[in-house]
């Protein structure tokens, strides 16, 4: 297991440190309350912000805004929380690359793991395991043909650095699949070409497969989450196939700065999980394809940790670079 020395201890201590939703009451905000998202407006982010978005303002007694930073890999839009006054009223919502981040670009001008703490893990997406038609009829039937010698499978993903890029090259080495990595510029492309077997398999996100796999286009045979989905309920988990420790999915967060009072940050996580909790939240955000987590701070730094050490052996193992 690779160790994040010196920095480890420090990093255990401003993740894990979430305050008690007993001290939540010891703080309201004074002026609107902004989310950060690091993409460009219209992406797999702004529903799960949007659909709480009123729930929050009632709750919180100020508007919450939702402002847009795209560029630099999420490094412009998190910069801009790192430079905000440390006084509840900035945040952002973070995914996967939040950890894989960390190794791939360890120029950054913050340090993830110490300068922001966790708040809300909000939801994630499973990924599934799909592959043409023609490779395999079942998972068994998949790993066999992946492990036999020769020019081997191609796998794509939504590009270099991507959740689905790094579950499917650990997937690929714990499973000893003989395959090459193709990336992609997101998910259209690489859906296209899966289809017409230009790729052999991917990990894809669950709502992007569930009709291509319905009309035969690609089969699912497997799916990394806690549990099998009502979309797909004949497809196993990772888990119940013998690789329970393959991580691939799509996550979001939110974060903020780790010296933010903990009164606040009690206050903002609570709302948070009440929001994300209400059913009427629950049924929109599953209909488009989220699970929705609500975990409080304290997990969602062990998580944040555990997907941090998982990435760091598979960039470093592949010798993975982003430009």
């Amino acid at each position: 297991m690779t160790a994040f020395a010196p920095t480890r201890r420090a990093a255990l201590a401003a993740l894990l440190a979430t305050p008690t939703l007993a001290r939540a009451q010891g703080w309201a905000p004074s002026q609107p309350v902004r989310v950060i998202i690091p993409f460009t407006p219209g992406g797999t982010m702004d529903p799960v912000v949007r659909i709480v978005q009123n729930l929050l303002s009632q709750s919180l007694g100020q508007p919450v805004v939702i402002e847009h930073r795209p560029g630099g890999a999420t490094v412009i839009g998190t910069q801009e929380v790192a430079r905000s006054a440390p006084d509840g009223h900035t945040m952002i919502m973070v995914a996967n690359s939040f950890a894989a981040n960390v190794t791939l670009r360890p120029s950054m001008p913050y340090k993830p793991l110490t300068d922001f703490a966790p708040l809300v893990m909000a939801t994630v997406v499973p990924h599934v395991l799909v592959v043409h038609p023609s490779v395999a009829r079942d998972f068994v039937n998949f790993l066999e043909a992946g492990r036999k010698p020769g020019p081997g499978f191609a796998f794509g993903s939504y590009g270099i650095g991507t959740s689905n890029h790094l579950g499917g090259e650990q997937f690929r080495e714990v499973a000893k699949l003989n395959a090459t990595h193709v990336p992609y510029n997101g998910a259209p492309q690489a859906t296209t070409d899966l289809i017409g077997n230009r790729l052999q398999f991917m990990f894809a996100n669950l709502p992007d497969v569930i009709q291509p796999a319905q009309l035969g286009q690609m089969r699912a045979v497997a799916i990394s989450a806690e549990a099998r989905v009502k979309e797909l309920p004949d497809v196993p988990t990772m888990a119940e196939l013998g690789f329970p420790l393959v991580l691939s999915d799509s996550w979001f967060g939110l974060v903020l700065r780790a010296d933010v009072a903990a009164p606040a940050r009690a206050r903002l996580e609570a709302a948070w999980i009440e929001a994300l909790n209400r059913p009427e939240v629950r049924g929109r955000l599953e209909e488009l394809g989220f699970t929705v987590l609500a975990r409080p701070g304290a997990q969602f730094g062990e998580e944040i940790l555990r997907y941090t050490r998982t990435y760091a052996e598979v960039i470093r193992a592949n010798g993975i670079k982003v430009e």
